[in-house]
């Protein structure tokens, strides 16, 4: 079956482009998130196409103070994967690795959106990480990540917020390759393997520079996909060593309220970020461990929902609030002891045992 796409010289197999592969679980995602210098807005985007389940789905959710409005809509792929629109949601490529505009029509929720994001630096790209859990490949993933600003407006909740140039910064991604999407498979691994999954992401912006932070561990704490990443306005990323963070969990949970990230640069100095996470943004108004609008979920030709929630009433740590991103001031102080302020989010994704922090169940906190 033929699209647009293949009008295009980016073929990588004999295929056409809306053929993927094999594996059902192959995706293509675009993320965003975005918030005010004070953390007053914090908002979110993201579209995902699952060719071999032949479903685009899209979410934009956005956080006014302490409350999250989240809109959700899901349609047949139809073959297309150039058609990025999904119901009201569209993401818009302007200019390919440097701006791109999401785009939420009026529609009967009351949430709309009119956005311009444009990278700071050029993207990172991260190494390749892949998962296995036992014989099964469980993720197979490339990402780029940017960190730049945006400009526009947002509507919701019966308010109009409108950002100009420097009000409005954040980071968007592309990860595209094999993670688990759609439904639950029926016949498990043999012997069945036990869920865990720990996540932190931290992108923060400075005066001068941008760093990144990401790192996944195991149930015993060791690490298996890890980095951080130092952008000098103008000049090529850094990629630094040894990088470690230490958590400070709100208690009973497993959410962060701040931390420290420690690093060191090609020469042995140590870069050291200092974190203070602020109210919280629930992914799963992104679709995110959402019961109903989850990742790659046929809901038919087309769908459209709507939910909310009071971001200070959520008090327990349980699905689908477990995935969550915060507004976080930083302060970084570098191998020349020169201090920084920054701001920038500070996302989470725990379940399972963890022995270096003393989980043990699947969602309990010790």
């Amino acid at each position: 079956m033929l699209s647009k796409a293949d009008d295009y010289p980016v073929h990588q197999t004999p295929d056409p482009i809306a053929h993927s592969g094999v594996d059902r679980n192959f995706y293509d995602r675009y993320f965003f998130n975005g918030y005010s210098p004070d953390g007053r807005v914090f908002f979110g985007a993201a579209l995902g196409v699952y060719p071999q389940l032949g479903v685009m789905d899209a979410a934009f959710a956005i956080r006014i103070e302490g409350r999250q409005y989240n809109l959700h809509a899901s349609r047949h792929l139809n073959w297309d994967r150039t058609d990025t629109q999904v119901g009201p949601i569209r993401i818009e490529v302007i200019e390919p690795l440097q701006s791109l505009r999401i785009t939420v029509a009026d529609n009967e929720h009351g949430i709309s959106a009119e956005l311009t994001f444009d990278g700071r630096h050029a993207p990172i790209e991260e190494p390749r990480h892949t998962r296995w859990a036992g014989t099964r490949l469980y993720m197979d993933v490339t990402r780029l990540t940017q960190l730049g600003s945006y400009t526009g407006w947002v509507r919701a909740g019966g308010q109009e917020v409108r950002f100009g140039e420097g009000e409005c910064l954040g980071t968007r991604d592309r990860s595209w390759g094999i993670r688990a999407i759609g439904m639950r498979d029926p016949q498990p691994a043999a012997p069945p393997i036990p869920a865990q999954f720990h996540w932190y992401w931290v992108p923060a912006q400075f005066a001068d520079r941008v760093m990144h932070f990401y790192i996944n561990e195991d149930e015993l704490g060791d690490v298996w996909n890890l980095g951080m990443i130092v952008v000098k306005d103008g000049e090529a990323p850094e990629r630094l060593r040894e990088a470690r963070i230490e958590p400070v969990l709100a208690p009973g949970t497993r959410w962060p309220t701040g931390g420290v990230i420690t690093a060191r640069d090609k020469a042995g100095g140590e870069y050291r970020v200092e974190l203070s996470s602020q109210r919280r943004f629930y992914l799963y108004g992104l679709g995110y461990t959402h019961p109903e609008w989850g990742h790659g979920v046929n809901k038919g030709p087309l769908a459209v929902g709507y939910d909310e929630c009071g971001v200070d009433e959520v008090t327990v740590y349980a699905p689908p609030h477990i995935h969550a991103q915060a507004f976080a001031t930083v302060r970084m102080t570098t191998p020349e002891a020169k201090v920084l302020q920054g701001i920038g989010a500070f996302e989470s994704f725990g379940m399972g045992p963890h022995a270096r922090l003393g989980f043990s169940e699947l969602f309990a906190a010790p």
